[in-house]
Order: structure tokens, then C-alpha cells, then sequence
């Protein structure tokens, strides 16, 4: 049996927020975050990104809600109703709540008939561990028509009276670059991808071949990290004596130990030629290579290493839409394919392999599509 992608839908709250806009949102937090910000922002290349909060600081919409609309707009298009899932697999790194999960909230925002669940938690990779779950369920029959969606909402926790109670900016108005460095990387969103047991009739399906996920935590130290003052679990937020202790100590914020990256980059390496060497991937045969990644430093780092070890994927192979919509994580991907689906970019026959690595404590995954033109669209 097959598993194909046959509808894909995005959520992006409000409008484009440009770089000169985002501290209205989000605020200021000490001199040092400002005076970083420039440096931060040419380094990643983003131009324009989205927020679910207001210039007040106000959430507009919930993580929840956001996942939700994506689901609905890739249910629309696929022309299924609310009874029509049997299952719904949903990621986020930071959800609305602590309990339940992720996707209980969201099938309660949906409404749509009883089905299976599944939370997927993680960083970047928790979007493409939710999209396994629901190609592996498709794809062994037990199920037909599975949903999954990936959403984000980073600056609710970047906000900066989320800050005043941290003590090195009350000592010398200063942010360590660990903690500035994401506030103006990351941003919101989710994506959606429909999966079934047939392509679509009309237009294009994108059948899943294999998604390969692979986790580096056994060699690799945490790198990008939430609650914790350092990156390890021997003191933790919930080990404080309370809220206002941890944020005080700086333990209830994101932190990317920017020093660790360039690990993940030989781990992207490392991977793609394993999966080379086992016929998985024919460079020869691709013709796009949908990638999220953080940065266009990232990028430039990741081809150089990639053509040291002989990897060569022309420029025009490679899609991204990280500068306009921004990083928004596990979604990423998502929104990436369904730029490329809606704008007509993928044809029929067309091999594509799609790459997420995830910096929290080094996964990295692949996934390879085929696309399928419906029995309709010929006619």
C-alpha cells in the first residue's frame, strides 16, 4: 500500500511583520539584545516573518488555533469534511498548555468527529515525527485518511516583559547572546499535510516513499534548549523554588549555544550520505530539494560542507521560503511544500527530498516524495 500527501494548507497570523517592525511586537529587552538584533537578523536573512501576538503583547491567536486553521485549509482543499479523519498527529515545541496534548487541544479547536490522536513534542524534527506517524499509519492500512499539522508560536515566550525578572539584565542591561540570539530567529505559524491511502483525483499528490529520522543525542550535547540555565537536566525550572526563582536565574528561557551549530551541519552531512550509500537518494534523479533550515549562513555552511564531501545539489534544486515567512520550526517544511504545491512548482514524475535537521540535541530527517498526478488530470 502507498501513503500520498494530497493537500497541504498554512496558517500565518496577521501580516508580514518586517525587520524594523519586530521589536514592536516583541519589545526590547536590555541594550545588548537591541545592539545584537542587526547582526542577528543579516546572518539569518529573514526579511519579513509572522507573530500571533499584538504590538500589545497580546496572544491573537493560540498555538491550538493556529494548527486548526491549517488543518481546516488542507482539509478544504482536499474537499474533506470533519467526519471524514481517522486520525490527527500533531507537533509543537512549546504548546498552549503543559497538559493535555498538543493535539487534544487542538482536535477540541477543530471539532471535527472522535479519532486518534497523537502528540509529537520536539523542536524542528517533532513536525516530521507527527508526519511519520501519520505516513506509517496510511501506509499499513490501518488507517485511510490521517491529518497532520506542525505549529508553532515562539513569540508569546520572547516577549520582553517575560524578561524583567531576569537578573543579568537587572544588573547590567544586558541579554547573553544564547537567549537574543532566538528571539529574533524564530517566529509563528503552522502547516498541514492531509495524508491518504490514494492520490488526489485532480492535480498533483505527492506519494511518500520513505521518511528517515535520525537522533544524534547519544554523541551530541544539547544545543538549543528550553528551561533549563544550562544545557542538561540537573537543575531544571520545575527544580526551583518557585516561577519567579527560575526567571530570576534565567532557566525559563530558549537558549541556542551557538558554538554547537556546526555540529549539525556535519550531522546533515553524515546522514545524507548514509542514506546515499543505502540507494536511498539518487542525486542524479532529484530534482528538488525543499530544506528548513534557520539561517542563509546556515545554507552557505551546509553546500560548502556538502561539496567537500562530494554531495553536489544544484542551486536551483534547493527551495526555501525562510527569508519571507521566517523560522518557524517544525512547521517549516510544512509551509514550504505547500508554497511549492499551490504555486504549481512540482510536476508530474518530479523527485523530491525534503531535509529538517533539528539543533535541540542533534536529529536530523529526510524525507523522499514522488509526484502523482491524478486520474483527472488528464482528461
Amino acid at each position: 500500500m502507498n501513503a500520498y500527501i494530497t493537500a497541504t494548507g498554512r496558517f500565518l497570523p496577521g501580516e508580514p511583520v518586517p525587520n524594523h517592525e519586530i521589536e514592536d511586537y516583541i519589545g526590547k529587552v536590555g541594550r545588548g539584545s537591541s545592539d545584537l538584533k542587526e547582526l542577528i537578523l543579516e546572518n539569518c536573512g529573514i526579511k519579513t516573518r509572522h507573530y500571533a501576538i499584538d504590538k500589545q503583547q497580546k496572544t491573537v491567536y493560540s498555538n491550538a488555533r493556529m494548527a486548526a486553521e491549517a488543518v481546516r485549509a488542507a482539509a478544504a482543499r482536499a474537499g474533506l469534511g470533519s467526519q471524514d479523519f481517522e486520525l490527527l498527529a500533531a507537533a509543537t515545541t512549546m504548546p498552549d498548555l503543559m497538559g493535555p496534548g498538543h493535539a487534544s487541544m487542538v482536535h477540541g479547536e477543530l471539532g471535527y468527529s472522535p479519532l486518534e490522536i497523537i502528540t509529537a513534542h520536539g523542536i524542528c524534527s517533532s513536525g516530521m515525527m507527527a508526519l511519520k506517524n501519520a505516513y506509517l499509519q496510511v501506509k499499513t492500512g490501518e488507517k485511510r485518511t490521517a491529518v497532520s499539522v506542525a505549529s508553532e508560536l515562539a513569540s508569546r515566550g520572547f516577549k520582553s516583559s517575560r524578561y524583567e525578572e531576569m537578573t543579568p539584565i537587572a544588573e547590567d542591561g544586558s541579554l547573553p547572546m544564547e537567549t537574543a540570539f532566538l528571539r529574533y530567529m524564530l517566529s509563528d505559524g503552522a502547516g498541514a499535510a492531509v495524508v491518504q491511502d490514494r492520490p488526489q483525483p485532480d492535480g498533483i499528490s505527492l506519494r511518500i516513499d520513505w521518511i528517515s529520522l535520525t537522533s544524534y543525542a547519544n554523541t551530541e550535547k544539547t544545543c538549543m534548549y528550553f528551561g533549563s540555565k544550562n544545557n542538561d537536566c540537573e537543575k531544571t525550572w520545575n527544580d526551583y523554588r518557585n516561577s519567579a526563582s527560575a526567571a530570576a536565574d534565567g532557566a525559563a528561557f530558549p537558549r541556542q549555544k551557538l558554538a554547537l551549530l556546526p555540529h549539525l551541519v556535519n550531522i546533515g552531512i553524515i546522514e545524507a550520505q548514509r542514506l546515499i550509500d543505502a540507494g536511498k537518494i539518487d542525486l542524479d534523479r532529484l530534482d528538488w530539494f525543499p530544506a528548513h533550515y534557520s539561517s542563509e549562513r546556515m545554507k552557505e555552511l551546509l553546500i560548502g560542507e556538502m561539496r567537500r564531501a562530494d554531495l553536489h545539489i544544484a542551486q536551483e534544486k534547493w527551495f526555501s521560503n525562510l527569508t519571507r515567512v521566517g523560522n518557524i520550526g517544525s512547521a517549516s517544511i510544512y509551509i514550504i511544500l505547500d508554497e511549492m504545491l499551490t504555486e504549481g512548482m512540482i510536476k508530474p514524475g518530479e523527485t523530491v527530498v525534503c531535509m529538517v535537521p533539528e539543533s535541540g540535541r542533534f536529529a536530523i530527517s529526510f524525507m523522499h516524495l514522488t509526484a502523482v498526478a491524478g486520474d483527472n488530470s488528464h482528461v
